[in-house]
């Protein structure tokens, strides 16, 4: 029988069936890749901190790896969460407790290593963590504007050579190119790269996860992340069709002539020129 770490270097998917994730089977592969990756980069022990936790899906492998000697979750667990596309979710059904008990049953699990904070970035500092953590992972409010939080949040927690990946960079790359900027901006080095399915990896420093395996391989395989990601947003460009189709057909050419259009689009705003 192949050890836990080993069924992770071979991104064996069994290890993801206890907790019922909200990634695909991509992410999960990505999420082990990056598992294995930060084990070997950190000499066989690192430490985890996660943003947004939820049932512990994506926990799965690291609360088996004896390799991850700490972690802590970061989750406020509010009753709604916002998000981009302007929805929200309840989570207020899932609670720490449940979390935990269900890592429990995940094979090999030591759920004694997880530190639960029912906080958010924007509640305490990083210095306030109990250690300082490796590697961080950011799935937490998936808005624009948490999201730089966050980003921020973990920069300042971890040292100077250090990783973080973030999940769903289909739906928060606005956050994701404004961090970057950012970072440009201020002269850290850094790498930044996507992994299949929406897994968005910034490496910093003299950290070089994408040179293990099975990380090199697997993001050469980078191509399902972009294609995954542009097919997921293929409603705007259907949205747009439409939108074309309808502001083309004959019956509002009168309505053009009259520069009705005009008026309705400065009404909603679209008028407006950019400076």
């Amino acid at each position: 029988m192949p050890t836990i770490q080993e069924q992770i270097d071979q991104q064996d998917l069994s290890l993801f069936k206890t907790i019922e994730s909200q990634s695909s089977e991509d992410d999960r592969r990505s999420f082990m890749a990056l598992n294995s990756a930060f084990r070997q980069w950190k000499g066989g022990k690192f430490t985890f901190l996660e943003i947004g936790s939820y049932k512990g899906g994506s926990l799965q492998s690291y609360v088996a790896d004896p390799g991850c000697t700490k972690i802590i979750s970061m989750d406020p667990r509010p009753k709604f969460t916002q998000d981009a596309r302007e929805k929200t979710s309840d989570y207020s059904h899932v609670t720490t407790q449940d979390m935990l008990d269900l890592l429990a049953k995940v094979p090999g699990a030591d759920v004694k290593k997880v530190i639960p904070i029912e906080k958010g970035t924007d509640q305490m500092k990083p210095s306030e963590l109990p250690f300082k953590p490796d590697f961080c992972f950011i799935d937490g409010e998936h808005t624009d504007t948490t999201v730089v939080r966050d980003a921020r949040f973990c920069l300042n927690a971890m040292g100077p050579d250090c990783a973080m990946a973030f999940h769903d960079g289909d739906i928060i790359y606005l956050g994701l190119d404004m961090f970057l900027a950012e970072l440009a901006a201020s002269g850290r080095k850094f790498r930044a790269y996507n992994l299949p399915s929406s897994v968005f990896v910034i490496e910093l420093g003299e950290c070089r996860l994408s040179q293990a395996e099975p990380m090199r391989s697997w993001r050469d395989q980078n191509y399902l992340g972009y294609l995954y990601c542009l097919k997921r947003n293929d409603v705007f460009r259907t949205t747009a069709r439409e939108y074309w189709r309808i502001a083309e057909h004959p019956a509002f050419k009168l309505p053009h002539k009259l520069g009705l259009v005009k008026v309705a689009k400065k009404i909603m705003g679209g008028g407006k020129k950019k400076k």
